[in-house]
């Protein structure tokens, strides 16, 4: 190639072309936000509307607006604080309770085949009693005051977290559990840092179902024999045929679920991070 020859060097080709994106995850929150209330709206329309125009019976099914009344009355406003006050106390300390009994035991009967192979039928046996049947037998044996309940509440938070913690576990990658004890990794080590991690999605879908268990338990406990509680409240309207008060009760059980049922989404966001 001569001197005086002409190199022509070409750059490459870039596609300026813009690129294709979808959706961002803030448009898409927005908009699953906007059909949220949209949806909310319409029902709530639909309550007040639909009844005036059915002319349907208030003692059948009452109207928002007498819902929200009832809501605002400051003798049911003090009725309602006295016993939920009660019912949310039991439903708590049966949720700790079962919590606890469900998350141990599912960690010991996942560790131990001998046991979980000795011990699980016996609790799926009872787990399938219906606990509306052994409540009153809770009531013969201690009494109105606030066990009975809080034993309902733990038989019905307690297989949930049981089985959705062994099930956590026993999904354990295996080669992981196999490189954690390669390493020499201590039985506590290989618990906090493998298993109890790996278990935590699981343990918290339980909870989601445990938390919305505990109310139902609580108020099926009041139902068959207590003094105090929304659902001794919850009664006394039906037995009046007061349906706006018994719609005001149910409206509050609803308000709590979603509300403890939000705390532990956002703890699950906060400690299972990484999915």
């Amino acid at each position: 190639m001569s001197a005086t020859e002409k190199i022509e060097v070409r750059a490459p080709q870039v596609d300026r072309a813009p690129a294709q994106r979808g959706p961002s995850k803030v448009g898409a929150g927005l908009r699953g936000r906007g059909l949220a209330v949209g949806a909310v709206m319409v029902f709530i329309v639909a309550w007040e509307m639909v009844p005036r125009l059915l002319d349907v019976q208030s003692f059948i099914f009452p109207r928002l607006s007498e819902v929200i009344a009832k809501l605002t009355d400051a003798t049911t406003v003090t009725l309602l604080y006295q016993h939920a006050q009660v019912t949310l106390y039991e439903a708590l300390v049966g949720l700790v309770i079962g919590i606890v009994a469900g998350v141990g035991l599912g960690f010991a009967l996942a560790e131990w085949e001998p046991a979980r192979a000795a011990v699980y039928p016996f609790i799926v046996a009872f787990q399938s009693m219906p606990k509306v049947a052994l409540a009153p037998l809770f009531i013969i044996w201690f009494g109105f005051g606030y066990t009975p309940k809080v034993l309902v509440v733990v038989m019905l938070v307690f297989f949930p977290m049981l089985v959705n913690t062994m099930n956590g576990i026993l999904s354990t990658d295996k080669s992981r559990l196999d490189l954690f004890r390669s390493m020499s990794a201590s039985k506590w080590q290989i618990w906090s840092r493998l298993l109890l991690p790996s278990a935590l999605p699981s343990i918290f879908a339980g909870l989601e179902v445990s938390v919305v268990n505990s109310f139902i338990g609580a108020i099926t406990g009041e139902f068959v024999g207590a003094d105090a509680g929304l659902g001794v409240l919850l009664q006394q309207f039906k037995n009046n045929y007061d349906t706006a008060g018994v719609f005001a009760i149910l409206v509050i059980l609803a308000f709590i679920g979603v509300a403890l049922n939000q705390i532990v989404r956002i703890a699950r966001r906060r400690l299972v991070f990484w999915q």
